[in-house]
Formats: structure tokens, sequence, C-alpha cells
């Protein structure tokens, strides 16, 4: 592999894909046109023989999808996701095949093909990965071109066990990753050496992940009404009356409507038992991205109910 350095100082010498070179920028603003759909991840053999399929047509049924995925393998069920109070698809399903090597071949023959006029994001169910653990280390300012296999290739000498573009519904990337270590000790040494790394001419901003709530302070006792008198623009919106069943990514996806992507969007949860606490928070690059926002989409509908949307009052504008 040819070899990269940091425009660091002190940064030591780590070993990267070809491209790891030239003048670090800020990252672009986002582009539908310039974005590609990321292309199917070779890293390794799926664990699980279900596949998450998204950016589906809203009239696709489980019967029409099933159809389609057997072409390529034996689908043993294909469950298309709805809202439970009004049964309106959520634009993405669950795709079960007999054996993991059916859901690899899959993955490469139908993802990023039209079906119903939309191409399709399909790629491995992450549940499992997710309940993982392990120490996460955010790897943000991302050409949007990068891949998996590159990010793997990139990291690969700190042995992650796992690397995960972070992708839009329709599998446009978000410009960030995280990457999974088993100890704090490895995450440490990659951050250490790749933080401020050039990579296809961009400046990466290495980090250990953290939750939306532990970069700001802790909230009062009324932590809903938090954002109620909140009045100089921030980078963070405070969003109230969500449903209870609404994730991250329907959060994610409603917010990417104004015009900007989301660095970040997180639906607040009870650390006993895991079940939302009604609001969430979504964290734009600039006050003025947050600020379209909130003009937009405010008292919208998300999962069937109006949301909120206010500045929070817990997040400085500097």
């Amino acid at each position: 592999k040819p070899q990269g350095t940091s425009k660091r100082r002190g940064c030591p010498r780590g070993t990267v894909p070809a491209g790891a070179q030239g003048h670090g920028g800020a990252m672009a603003a986002y582009n539908d046109e310039a974005v590609p759909v990321q292309q199917p991840s070779a890293i390794q053999v799926p664990s699980t023989a279900t596949l998450f399929v998204g950016n589906l047509a809203w009239s696709t049924t489980s019967e029409d999808l099933k159809k389609y995925c057997a072409a390529v393998g034996n689908v043993l069920s294909v469950e298309v996701q709805s809202h439970a109070d009004t049964g309106r698809s959520k634009g993405w399903a669950l795709v079960t095949y007999s054996t993991s090597e059916e859901a690899a071949v899959a993955i490469t023959q139908l993802h990023g093909h039209d079906f119903n006029d939309r191409p399709l994001n399909v790629r491995v169910d992450r549940s499992n990965v997710e309940q993982m653990g392990g120490t996460l280390v955010f790897v943000g300012n991302l050409p949007w071109s990068t891949t998996n296999e590159q990010l793997l290739e990139l990291f690969g000498q700190f042995n992650p066990f796992d690397v995960n573009v972070k992708t839009t519904m329709n599998g446009r990337s978000r410009g960030f990753a995280i990457v999974r270590f088993d100890t704090p000790e490895r995450a440490e040494v990659a951050i250490g050496t790749m933080q401020g790394f050039i990579f296809e001419g961009r400046t990466l901003d290495v980090r250990i992940d953290r939750p939306l709530t532990d970069r700001r302070p802790k909230r009062a006792a009324n932590e809903e009404g938090g954002a109620e008198d909140a009045q100089e623009p921030t980078n963070t919106l405070f969003v109230t009356n969500l449903d209870w069943k609404s994730t991250d990514d329907d959060l994610f996806q409603h917010f990417s409507q104004a015009g900007s992507t989301p660095t970040s969007a997180a639906v607040q949860k009870n650390e006993a038992n895991g079940r939302s606490k009604g609001w969430g928070l979504v964290m734009y690059e600039t006050p003025e991205e947050a600020t379209s926002a909130m003009v937009q989409l405010n008292n919208t509908d998300l999962d069937s109910r109006k949301i909120r949307v206010r500045f929070d009052k817990n997040v400085s504008s500097s």
C-alpha cells in the first residue's frame, strides 16, 4: 500500500490507501448530484442473512419486494416497515435469506438497482452490530465517495472489528463514519495516529464518538421545557412531541428535507429502560442551517404527530 503522511506536526506515519495526500479542505455542502450512492461493501462475510433494504417506493408491499429479491436467492421473509398508527410505509424493509452467502450475493446484485423507479440501498442489517458495543471512534470530513472498503484499508492497521460509513436512507454518504474497536487502548492509538490525517484532500476529524447529549450540559429537571425560552440561534435544535416509536433515522431523514444534512440526530431515551422520552436533538454545522430547518419543519408531521422545533438553549452559538 502506498504511504501517506499527516500534515499535522507530531502525527505518526500511517499506512493509507492511494489518494491520502494533498491539502485539507472544509466539507462541501451536501449536493445530491455530487454525492454517489455507496457501493456494496466487501469488508467481511455477513454474520447474518438479514438485509436492510432502503429507499423503497411508498407503494411497495412485502409481497412485491419478496418477488424481486427472490430472483437472487431463497427468501425466507420480507417485512416492509410501517408506522403502527397509520400503516404508512417507512420506506425500508428487512429481508431475510436462507443463508448469509445468499445475502451477500443479494447485496452485490440488488444494491443500486432500480425497483419501482427507485435505486435500492441494500446492505447488511446492522441491528446486532449496534448492540455489540466496543469503543466507538467518529471519523468525520470524509470525501462523499469514501467506501467501507477504503475506510477499512485506512484503519486496518489498528484492528477495528467494524467499519461503517454512515449513509442516508437512499444510500448516499453522510460524510462521516463510525469505527469500532474492542479496547479503548486500540481506539486511542488510532485517534492519535489518524487525527488530522489528509485523505483524498480532506483533513480527517478522528475522535471518540460521543452521543449528542454528552457534548452538552445536563438539562435541569424539567427536561422537556428546556428550550422553551431559547432566543439566540444555535446549531442545535430541540424537537418535542415525537412519537414514541420514532427512531434516530426517522429524525435524521425528516430534518434532511430542509436543504442541509444534519451532522447528528438523536432521540433521547430513558437510561433505565431504553424507551424514548418523546423528544430529540438535531445538530447542524451552523446556526444558519439550524435556523432554516426550524422555520421549515416546525409544526410539520413526523410519524403522524406535529413536532415542535426550537433552538436548544443549552448550546452556545459560539
